[in-house]
């Protein structure tokens, strides 16, 4: 079982980096964890490491402070932790161990860089099943214990697009209760409150986000199972490191030439720009600044475009480029089209 070790949140040792893979710390409502197991799976599309019963790669358990690293060859990684509560020994999260399945998977690991990846753990709550007139899902979505007011929950079929871009259902969440009809079946489902409000785009310092533990949930013939979701907060503690790799650089400019912010980069592999990106940066800053996290001379088309979620609205700017293994960094990307 592990060991929860009340030790500041401080930076980085640069003595302890790994050469290459994932590094990270792991806390549970501000306290670090000591002997916690992550584990990192290798991803390929239509898989999400255990959700869908792959075997890890590697994994680790976490020091005293908190801390650990796993060496890991390039490529793109799901990354979970799981701490299992006493009398528990299946290999998937149940009631009562601590759990977390890292928001920002498929995480990139580059050659000779590392990844910082913090994991924000939560315990995992009960599930309910009984029998009704219909199959539903219902349940709360909590964050510290409490009903979290004006989030979304998205209802996905299968793991196709690695859980980014829309859903086979997303439902607002007013007051953290919620009751949705559902087909029999298998479903994964994902909540989220963004600080900047919203249903789309990448989970930021701030926001707050989970997984449910029990995914994939199987729905029965007229059954309803009701369920928790407790909300953990991504930490910029848990993942400070100046040297990791953060994805390929990018500056978008208006149309003047001066930093643009506020727009999001969206990484394609075809240069049609359609469907679900292969990845999202975060807003760009002041400085027209961000990172999109793609590996390194990954051939992807770029849109910069301020809005998430379907296709540029009538009227709206953006700004197309290309990046491969011989593009300059950072990728220079400058606003001037419109739809």
């Amino acid at each position: 079982m592990a060991a929860l070790v009340a030790v500041a949140l401080t930076g980085w040792s640069a003595g302890a980096l790994a050469d290459q893979g994932i590094r990270g710390r792991v806390s549970h409502e501000g306290t670090l964890v000591e002997g916690l197991v992550v584990r990192a799976y290798p991803y390929a599309p239509g898989t999400f490491g255990p959700l869908t019963g792959e075997a890890p790669a590697a994994e680790a358990r976490t020091a005293t402070d908190g801390t650990y690293r796993i060496e890991l060859p390039p490529g793109r990684y799901v990354v979970e932790g799981l701490a299992k509560a006493e009398g528990n020994a299946g290999p998937r999260p149940e009631p009562g161990d601590l759990w977390c399945l890292y928001a920002g998977s498929p995480v990139v690991v580059t050659e000779g860089a590392r990844t910082a990846v913090g994991l924000n753990l939560v315990r995992v709550p009960r599930e309910e099943r009984q029998p009704s007139e219909r199959s539903r899902i219902e349940g709360v979505i909590t964050f510290q214990g409490e009903p979290v007011e004006k989030c979304y929950l998205s209802i996905y079929a299968d793991p196709a697009t690695a859980f980014r871009g829309p859903a086979r259902q997303t439902v607002p969440v007013r007051t953290g209760a919620f009751r949705v009809a559902v087909p029999p079946g298998t479903y994964y489902l994902v909540a989220r409150k963004r600080a900047r409000g919203g249903s789309f785009g990448p989970i930021e310092i701030g926001d707050r986000f989970n997984f449910y533990a029990g995914n994939p949930l199987t729905v029965g013939p007229n059954e309803t199972v009701r369920i928790e979701i407790p909300l953990v907060e991504r930490l910029s503690q848990l993942e400070e490191d100046p040297h990791a790799y953060q994805g390929v650089p990018v500056i978008v400019t208006g149309p003047d030439g001066n930093p643009a912010e506020g727009y999001y980069v969206l990484a394609y592999t075809a240069p049609n720009r359609a469907g679900p990106p292969l990845a999202v940066s975060a807003p760009t800053d002041a400085e027209g600044k961000a990172h999109v996290p793609i590996p390194p001379g990954t051939a992807a088309y770029l849109r910069a475009r301020k809005s998430l979620g379907g296709p540029l609205a009538e009227g709206e700017a953006f700004g197309d480029a290309e990046v491969s293994g011989n593009a300059p960094a950072p990728v220079t990307i400058r606003i001037g089209g419109a739809r």
